[in-house]
């Protein structure tokens, strides 16, 4: 019977393990979750789980068979756990210089019924790899393995609460469950933390600080009247979203950049893509860090890491780094340029399909305590491009060919053979190719490519372009090649464009720009339609005497351009008046009895525009009426002419008064213009004038002289 109930005990043990491992969702997350897991760096060395009796926080390795060399950092993945891991002592952060880190966080998949985080956690706690809130016997998931212990309803300020967490700490938490107790008989529970907030949340605050606490009364009527306190938290810089936020079933990236002389940390969240890698906007916060409170000593190093609690649920949490301060400092950069054009395409660009392209992917080492060694270079290049080679030069000059034969999909990885380092910085990866030549504009999707070894990981995007196609566009003219017009009407350029067949383009889809004489005209739409014809009409202010020169070429939305055209417009030349005053006049004077000259005032005008073939003369003359008064006085007085030869008097006969010849520029003449104030047509009056307004009509004659 003894051996009975012993086999009884094993079924049920047996039955209960297997139900839980079907249905148990943390477990097959957990499992999912290493499968899934994003390129990063090992730990050994790096990171080391806390020294506690009761830490569970372990460095795991990830089974994703499509990265290489890769733990995680396991905080929690049951209940009522306590983990720790911390960076070694040859890993601790300086807070002297600027530091950047990266990493992949965790949360599970369980969404409202996830518990309860985790924190990223600076510390110089006196127990170093030893410190932990001081649980006593029972574990609090709400202190997410940093914060302070409330569990006394009858303390009234912080100060024991402050004690109990992590001393000497910074803590950037991941809070994926609110704890937002409030009664009374709840207010010893370590479950009020989360009071009026809104969902799963970043945050950050000093764990060790009474200011963090704040303690708020509550009381009961029932059954006995009582009173006491509970603690809610302060929140500092905080990022939070719905249900899905944190415990969603995907790994979340996290960059932390420390800025040594502001003192501030930026925490930017959800900055990569989780399933192809590349970089998106994330959502981010600061954080000016008191020194004094996490570093009292001033040694200007803070031991780092992640810490985490569970009570009665639980989430998986997992951390894999990809970049640790201090260790390996690197950046990786995409170049791709249209060697047609020698243009680089930046990102939003334009790629001309059937043109050449280099495709660069630069490697800097920065700094850093290791050489950025046994380097593998994951490739996921760009769509719509045919690569022909690869090769790596680096900064010493020496290059290797690299294989194509593995591109599958764009997809291609290659081991670099030479580390870098201070000596040797530099390793560029360069592809060459030519773009595929599309019918129609083609959107290619940014692609990340991931340069990892065990120290030290990053990642680089391509830009996200367009692919254009490359068409022959064909401009005619119908029209001819030139034409003649009479002076003064307008000319018009008939033009078709002949578009490849297969290319849905109509006329408005086309733009029509040119030069006439050389000056650019402003650019136009064709007119709708699909025969592809279009006209230009130039009219007679645009064009001068002589032989016009119109070239003209269009354009496609694709930033293809046709041929170019030219076509002549000869206009015959002219002599003519180009502008002459109606009405002129003398200064007002005021009559003395003695003989006077009158002088022009501004209103005077006669400009002369002769844009005949060079050497052509003309002459202007000029002929007056008597100066009348408008009671038929006579002024007693003449209109003269005044030159460097002497006076002339203008009467009925014509006299020059000015001459030119033409060149081969558009001349324009201003007689008046040419005039001293003391030469040119003045009005001399004798004494014996009479006081009037006096008027005379001056007839100006323009000669087409041989």
């Amino acid at each position: 019977m003894k051996k009975l109930k012993v086999w009884l005990g094993l079924i049920v043990g047996i039955g209960l393990g297997l139900g839980q491992h079907v249905i148990g969702y943390a477990d097959s997350d957990y499992d999912n979750a290493l499968k899934t897991a994003p390129q990063g760096i090992s730990l050994e060395n790096i990171f080391t789980p806390g020294t506690t009796s009761n830490n569970t926080a372990a460095v795991v390795t990830t089974t994703n068979p499509a990265i290489t060399g890769t733990q995680a950092a396991k905080v929690n993945n049951g209940k009522n756990q306590f983990g720790a891991i911390w960076s070694t002592a040859d890993n601790v952060f300086n807070l002297k210089k600027n530091e950047t880190a990266s990493m992949w966080i965790y949360f599970g998949n369980t969404g409202k019924k996830a518990a309860d985080g985790m924190a990223l956690v600076f510390q110089n706690d006196s127990r170093g790899l030893n410190a932990t809130p001081t649980f006593g016997k029972t574990i609090y998931g709400e202190t997410l393995g940093v914060w302070g212990i409330a569990t006394d309803r009858k303390q009234a300020t912080a100060d024991k609460i402050a004690a109990s967490a992590i001393q000497n700490s910074w803590a950037l938490e991941f809070d994926t469950h609110l704890n937002k107790s409030t009664s009374y008989s709840n207010a010893a529970d370590a479950d009020s933390f989360d009071v009026d907030f809104g969902g799963p949340h970043l945050a950050n605050g000093y764990p060790g600080d009474v200011a963090t606490y704040n303690m708020v009364k509550t009381s009961q009527l029932l059954p006995i009247p009582a009173s006491g306190y509970y603690a809610q938290q302060q929140h500092e810089g905080v990022l939070n979203g719905d249900y899905t936020f944190l415990s969603n079933g995907a790994w979340h990236h996290l960059t932390v950049d420390w800025k040594a002389d502001s003192k501030v940390l930026t925490y930017t969240f959800n900055d990569k893509d989780p399933v192809d890698g590349t970089d998106q906007p994330g959502v981010s916060e600061q954080a000016t860090l008191d020194l004094d409170k996490i570093d009292p000593d001033h040694t200007g190093q803070i031991q780092w890491g992640f810490t985490g609690a569970t009570g009665s649920s639980y989430e998986n949490n997992l951390v894999v780094m990809e970049k640790i301060p201090g260790l390996v400092d690197a950046k990786a950069t995409t170049t791709l340029t249209d060697k047609n054009t020698n243009q680089v395409i930046d990102d939003g660009g334009i790629l001309k399909g059937g043109h050449k392209f280099q495709l660069d992917y630069q490697l800097n080492y920065l700094d850093g305590k290791q050489s950025w060694k046994d380097l593998t270079a994951k490739m996921s290049l760009p769509d719509h491009l045919n690569y022909d080679t690869a090769k790596v030069t680096y900064a010493d000059g020496t290059t290797s060919d690299l294989s194509l034969n593995g591109l599958v999909d764009n997809q291609i990885e290659w081991s670099l053979p030479t580390a870098l380092s201070t000596a040797n910085p530099r390793a560029t990866i360069t592809l060459t190719g030519t773009a595929e030549d599309v019918k129609g504009a083609t959107s290619v999707a940014a692609s990340a490519s991931t340069f990892n070894a065990v120290n030290g990981v990053v990642t680089t995007d391509t830009s996200a372009f367009t692919l254009n196609p490359t068409l022959e566009l064909n401009l005619f003219s119908l029209s001819g090649s030139s034409t003649q017009i009479e002076a003064g009407a307008s000319a018009t350029f008939k033009g078709l464009v002949i578009i490849p067949e297969g290319v849905d383009l109509s006329n408005d889809d086309m733009t029509v720009s040119g030069t006439l004489n050389g000056s650019s005209l402003p650019d136009f739409k064709m007119p709708a339609g699909d025969d592809g014809r279009f006209d230009l009409t130039l009219t007679p202010g645009q064009l001068k005497a002589g032989s016009n020169s119109l070239k003209l070429w269009v354009t496609d939305p694709y930033q293809n351009v046709s041929n170019e055209v030219t076509y002549t417009i000869i206009v015959p030349g002219q002599l003519t008046f180009q502008a002459v005053a109606e009405a002129s006049s003398f200064e007002a004077t005021s009559l003395t009895g003695s003989s006077q000259q009158i002088k022009r005032t501004s209103d005077w005008q006669v400009k002369i525009l002769d844009t005949r073939e060079a050497g052509a003369s003309w002459a202007l003359q000029v002929t007056a009426t008597p100066f009348v008064s408008s009671d038929g006085r006579t002024l007693a007085g003449e209109l003269r002419y005044y030159d460097e030869d002497g006076q002339t008097a203008i009467g009925g006969d014509p006299i020059t008064v000015s001459n030119g010849v033409s060149t081969d520029t558009d001349d324009v003449t201003d007689v008046v213009g040419n005039w001293q104030d003391e030469s040119g047509l003045l009005l001399d009056v004798d004494g014996d004038a009479v006081q009037g307004d006096y008027e005379s009509t001056i007839t100006w004659t323009l000669n087409n002289v041989p």
